[in-house]
């Protein structure tokens, strides 16, 4: 297996430890660092996989759909496919989790948002969403209660 890291601005240190070619496509495997005060990627949802979390370290504020939970160590969560879904630690110190892709595929998308985000003037909604469109990942339109509220807009969006 190829391990290769992916910084995405200044907040996020993704370990692809899995990807489809290790696979067969069937999933991927990454290891997920959040800085504390972050959000992942904005309010989002896949139509390609589905996605699960499970924290090693710090606390990880999840909502899917309009239900919202924060997990700490050893806590697990399942974000289903079509589902809106976004990520914050709220903690002082890293949140560190797996994040488990099924099947595999979007693994490549953090790589091209790695040099979006690299290249971009303004990493914005705006500058990730065509990128994540190619994934089959759409950014937060939905009827779910107040999807935004897990998105700063003045951060860095990450992951």
């Amino acid at each position: 297996m190829n391990q290769r890291v992916v910084l995405l601005g200044v907040a996020s240190t993704i370990v692809i430890a899995a990807a489809a070619e290790d696979t067969g496509g069937t999933l991927a495997l990454l290891d997920y660092e959040l800085a504390p005060g972050f959000s992942g990627l904005p309010p989002h949802r896949h139509s390609q996989e589905d996605a699960a979390i499970y924290v090693l370290e710090g606390r990880l504020l999840v909502r899917v759909g309009g239900l919202e939970q924060t997990l700490g160590p050893g806590d697990f969560a399942w974000l289903p496919r079509a589902i809106l879904h976004a990520l914050y630690n709220p903690g002082p110190e890293p949140a560190r989790f797996l994040l488990v892709l099924l099947p595999a595929g979007l693994e490549q998308g953090y790589r091209d948002l790695e040099t979006t985000l690299r290249d971009a003037a303004s990493p914005s909604p705006a500058a990730l969403a065509p990128v994540l469109h190619r994934y089959g990942v759409q950014l937060g339109v939905g009827s779910e209660t107040d999807p935004q509220s897990l998105y700063n807009p003045h951060e860095h969006p990450t992951g």
